[in-house]
């Protein structure tokens, strides 16, 4: 691995925080040997004020990258949560669409087209997909519409739709 990879692994909150305290330790250590030597007060004080700001800086960036951590953290927690619960409602939602399939007497690849069609794909992708002949499809479509007595795919989406919103 080359050091340009190395390099995007790193976040640049980092790189910099490294820096930032490099940058303070390097005026720091010849601050101190400074005091002890008895420079000037006017060096002494641009070294200190370099110091200082340092120090502020090195703070900011740190806590900085703790808040962005944390809120990472509180996202990738919610995403979790998140995934769960859609998975929950899309099993769910799954037995409720198979249910009423059956009600309607529609066939295995009847039901196959149905959920392609409230998934919003077009015939021609549904015919693709299925390795078929979009007329095939088409009737397949007009055969849904006609066992479940609705007028086509808005009414189907409708259908399962409505009562969620």
């Amino acid at each position: 691995m080359n050091i340009t990879k190395k390099m995007k692994n790193i976040p640049s909150k980092k790189i910099v925080l490294v820096a930032l305290v490099y940058i303070f330790f390097s005026n720091a250590i010849p601050f101190v040997k400074d005091i002890i030597e008895g420079d000037s007060l006017m060096h002494l004080l641009h070294e200190g004020v370099i110091a200082f700001l340092c120090i502020i800086a090195i703070y900011i960036v740190w806590r900085e990258t703790a808040i962005s951590n944390r809120y990472t953290q509180d996202l990738q927690q919610t995403n979790k949560t998140y995934s769960k619960q859609i998975k929950i409602f899309k099993n769910e939602l799954f037995k409720v669409l198979e249910i009423q399939f059956e009600q309607w007497h529609l066939s295995k690849s009847e039901q196959e087209v149905a959920l392609l069609l409230l998934k919003g794909l077009s015939l021609e992708e549904i015919s693709q997909i299925r390795g078929t002949k979009e007329k095939t499809i088409r009737q397949q479509a007009s055969t849904i519409y006609q066992k479940s007595n609705l007028k086509g795919r808005h009414e189907l989406s409708a259908y399962f739709l409505e009562d969620l919103f």
